[in-house]
């Protein structure tokens, strides 16, 4: 008898912990998101959906509250409804990679390796961006 009893009671461990890693995972990707929003190299959308993919599979209300957010619930409902980005989320988010990025090598460096480091990123990004399905 308490061998079962062991024996039932261990994969509740694994089971756990998993779900403690997927929140910790989850909850450092979304801080990312928020810094994203506010740095200028740093992305927003992977980070939003890496948390979403997290929080889906650990805490439904972590997930809710994620999806129903009005800054990152649009981006992971389309995604997740069209596995794509809408034309209008792409347009601002190149608008903002640009005007971020471009006016911080134009005006805030004086390095030029670090212009052309600021300008290759923006052009990873737009890479990036193009490649990512239109809905």
């Amino acid at each position: 008898m308490d061998e079962q009893h062991i024996a039932c009671s261990q994969p509740a461990k694994p089971k756990r912990l998993l779900r403690w890693l997927l929140l910790g995972i989850g909850s450092l990707s979304l801080g990312m998101a928020g810094l994203g929003l506010v740095l200028p190299g740093l992305p927003v959308t992977p980070f939003v959906l890496l948390a979403a993919a997290c929080y889906v599979r650990s805490s439904e209300r972590l997930y809710r509250w994620l999806e129903s957010n009005p800054a990152f619930g649009p981006v992971i409902t389309t995604w997740r409804e069209q596995r794509g980005l809408t034309l209008s989320t792409k347009l601002i988010t190149l608008a903002l990679v640009w005007l971020m990025l471009g006016s911080a090598a134009l005006w805030l460096v004086e390095s030029v390796w670090m212009r052309g480091v600021l300008i290759g990123l923006a052009i990873v990004k737009t890479g990036v961006l193009w490649r990512i399905r239109t809905v």
